[in-house]
Parts: C-alpha cells; sequence; structure tokens
C-alpha cells in the first residue's frame, strides 16, 4: 500500500490555493490535517470549496478552542467542509482539554467515519488504555498521528533510531489502528538567523522518518508542517510591513532558502523586484523542478519570466507550499 502524506496546514486562503492546485498524483497521496488559528479569514471556506473540493481531510480545533473557551468556531468550519462534499472529519488530542475533545468527538462519522488522533510520542504507551475509556471508538477507524514536534536540533539517525525504539517498546500494533503516522517538523520559525541571499537548511524531519520507518515492521506514514514553522501565531501587521521578502523552495532532503531584505527603509527593496529575483535565482538551480505537474514550479517559471506581475507573499506563499507537498508525495513510496 502507498505511503501518505499528511501535511499539517492551516486555515488561510493561501493553504487552500496550494492544495487545490495539487496534480491528481499528489492529491492521491495527501491527507491534509488542517490547524485552525484563533480566527479563520472569511475566504477559506469559499476558496477551499472552490479549489480542493472532494478532498478527504481531517480538522484540528485545540488551537482555537484554547482561544476562545469554545467549539463554535470549529464546528461552523467543521460543517461548512461537510456540507460542501468535504470527507472530513475531526482531530481528537490526548493533550487537549476534555471540553475540546468531548466536541471534537460529538462529530465523529457525521461526513466520514472515523477520527484522527493526536499523542505526543512520550505519550504512547497510554495510547490504548486512553482509548479503550470510550468504548464506542474502535481502533480500526482511528487514524493515530504520533508527535514527535521540533526534530531540527537533533542529529536525524540518532533521533530516528530513538523514534523507532520508543514507537516498537509501546507495542502499538497489538490494536488494529486504521493507520499510524509519525508528524514532526525542522522548518526554522523565521529568517532572522540565516545570512543574506542563499540558505541550506535540512528537512531534517524527512531524515528522521526515512530513518524510523525503515525500523518499524508496519506502514509509518509521514506528516510534517510544510515548510514552515509549526506556530499559529498570527504575526502583527507592523512586524509583517518590515519583514525580509524570502522564498523557502523545498527539494530533495533539504530546502534552499533565498534571505531578502524589506521592502522599507533607506536599504529596502521593491516586493516585486525582489521576488523576480528569487524566482529566477531559483529556475537557475540545477535542483529546481524535478517534480511531474507541480503548479508551484509553473508559477515560479511564470514569475521569472512574465514582466507584468511577479505575485505577492500570499501568492508565494501557496507556490512553495504546494511546491513542498508535490515534492513529498512524489518522494514517499
Amino acid at each position: 500500500m502507498p505511503y501518505r502524506y499528511i501535511p499539517v496546514v492551516r486555515t488561510k486562503a493561501g493553504e487552500a490555493d496550494a492544495l487545490g492546485n495539487l496534480s491528481p498524483a499528489a492529491r492521491a497521496k495527501t491527507f491534509p490535517l488542517v490547524r485552525l488559528g484563533a480566527t479563520v479569514p472569511q475566504t477559506f471556506l469559499p476558496k477551499m470549496t472552490l479549489q480542493a473540493a472532494g478532498m478527504p481531510l481531517a480538522l484540528d480545533g485545540v488551537y482555537n478552542f484554547d482561544a476562545t473557551g469554545s467549539a463554535v468556531v470549529f464546528n461552523s468550519l467543521f460543517d461548512g467542509l461537510g456540507q460542501n462534499g468535504f470527507p472530513v472529519i475531526p482531530v481528537i488530542s490526548y493533550r487537549a482539554t476534555q471540553a475540546y475533545n468531548i466536541a471534537a468527538a460529538q462529530t465523529v462519522g457525521r461526513y466520514s467515519p472515523g477520527f484522527l488522533l493526536q499523542i505526543p510520542l512520550a505519550d504512547l504507551p497510554n495510547l490504548a488504555a486512553w482509548v479503550a475509556q470510550v468504548p464506542q471508538w474502535a481502533p480500526n477507524q482511528i487514524d493515530v498521528l504520533i508527535d514527535a514536534a521540533g526534530v531540527a536540533e537533533h542529529d536525524p539517525n540518532l533521533m530516528g533510531n530513538y523514534i523507532a525504539h520508543t514507537i516498537n517498546a509501546a507495542n502499538i500494533t497489538a490494536q488494529p489502528w486504521r493507520s499510524i503516522t509519525l508528524h514532526s517538523w525542522s522548518a526554522p520559525k523565521d529568517v532572522g538567523q540565516l545570512n543574506p541571499g542563499r540558505n541550506q537548511v535540512s528537512r531534517h524531519d524527512w531524515l528522521v522518518w526515512m530513518r524510523s520507518r525503515n525500523l518499524v515492521d508496519f506502514q509509518l506514514d509521514y506528516s510534517d508542517s510544510g515548510h514552515v514553522h509549526p506556530s499559529l501565531d498570527e504575526v502583527p501587521g507592523y512586524a509583517m510591513a518590515n519583514a525580509t521578502v524570502s522564498v523557502r523552495y523545498a527539494v530533495d532532503d533539504h530546502w534552499i532558502i533565498h534571505k531578502g531584505v524589506s521592502t522599507t527603509g533607506p536599504n529596502g527593496i521593491p516586493m516585486g523586484i525582489q521576488y523576480r529575483g528569487h524566482a529566477r535565482t531559483l529556475i537557475a538551480e540545477p535542483l529546481f523542478g524535478g517534480v511531474a505537474g507541480c503548479w508551484g514550479d509553473t508559477r515560479v517559471q511564470h514569475y521569472a519570466s512574465t514582466p507584468a506581475g511577479t505575485g505577492g507573499r500570499g501568492q508565494w506563499a501557496a507556490l512553495l507550499l504546494n511546491r513542498h507537498i508535490s515534492l513529498v508525495a512524489d518522494r514517499i513510496p
């Protein structure tokens, strides 16, 4: 059975564009986990419906519930997705509040069977007993997502060995889970510590999974947070106005990150000029492309060669995420 990729994405219009423009081959291997931020833009559901209708996905409302103290936003988006043709399942989390998990459990089976259960790696030995507390939860209707969190600072082989040892010691395959996935992340939160110009940042999450999957005797699917840090905190407007115009392009085992400059101040350079420069630099990379049907790559080529229009932050966020997802879907077995 082919491996499945679970990218964790946010409730932003650019994420919908990235998902909606996946090739059929990439889409067939991809099961997005959508995490609600503190607020959900009104454009997200219409954009998802227009761009990615029918795509199976999981909806995680933990962060929003903690921020608002209510499941109203989660329920509204869950029903909006389901009623617009998405076979959506809820995310229930081992570390979430009981109130959130009760609310999420009430949506199980509404538009698609089962749910996704997120559990930290350290809590894995408690998985079967925790699920058994709810008699109506059948393991064969549960997708288990093992969260190993940030791995950027760890040696991938040593971390992969540790994760596989922990998983094997927990004997989780004693239960017939619908699927088991390893999630981790390693993308930097920002480019502040990087040098101006071209940088290479190792995709440790990918390397850790590659090591781990070879040391377990079952199919361990792959999950990451794409090419961005998983934080759902909203960046203040003034910070975005002063942010560098930078891009993160996924290739095998690492990201090529081009760090630009701000658009304001004495050394500022207009956004369009910087993005065109990034596009032209990327298409000159020996590792550019190499993924059939990647919409993100076609957009980079367009911005590199078209006199009118170079895209803004939203357009580049979409194409870079599409490139990342397309690459992973192409590379997983």
